[in-house]
């Protein structure tokens, strides 16, 4: 058996791929080169006077200063409320507008205690009966119902049913407003009106 009969035997036969990527020796696809960096050389330093690197500092100390200042001043006011100050004209008018409350006498301050005193009385008797009543009706009427119950569970049924009755009130009103006739619906677009505030 000579060489080419071995070569056209094995030439016939066939290595599945799989095998073949299995078997293959490392390739070098996975070496790479990186970029060469190359340092710069420094630059020159500049020198600077040191007069002018004091008033660079002070400048900036007395912006850091100034800025304290400024936190420390307006740090704790808040937000003006449009509707709870008060107009100029009236803060104007203050000492005009200012009123001494009158000195009331003894006699006055007496009468004034008796009637709050009197009312007070009044007042808790009323809410005294008015408790009692309603005690009295709710007490009656639970007590009705039982006993309707008793006899009859079908006219109890119908009796704790709300009456609708009672309270004929019937509103018919437009639910939805109707369409404007021609109206461009606008784009999106607003003015903002708020006041800009800064403290």
């Amino acid at each position: 058996m000579n060489i080419t009969e071995l070569i056209v035997r094995f030439s016939s036969v066939r290595i599945p791929s799989i095998c073949q990527r299995s078997l293959a020796p490392p390739t070098f696809s996975a070496f790479h080169t990186s970029a060469q960096l190359n340092g710069e050389p420094l630059k020159k330093k500049k020198r600077i006077d040191p007069a002018i690197l004091r008033m660079r500092e002070e400048r900036k100390k007395r912006k850091l200063e100034k800025g304290i200042r400024q936190l420390q001043k307006h740090g704790k006011k808040l937000k003006p409320i449009d509707e709870m100050e008060v107009s100029p004209t009236l803060q104007k008018e203050i000492s005009t507008r200012r009123r001494d409350a009158p000195v009331l006498t003894y006699e006055i301050c007496q009468e004034r205690a008796a009637l709050q005193r009197a009312w007070t009385t009044y007042r808790k008797q009323m809410h005294r009966s008015e408790s009692s009543m309603i005690e009295r009706v709710v007490a009656a009427q639970s007590k009705a119902l039982d006993e309707l119950y008793k006899e009859s569970p079908e006219l109890y049924q119908a009796a704790i049913q709300p009456d609708h009755t009672i309270l004929p009130f019937c509103l018919k009103a437009i639910v939805e407003t109707p369409p404007i006739k021609g109206y461009e619906v606008p784009d999106g677009q607003y003015e903002d009106t708020t006041k800009k505030w800064r403290p």
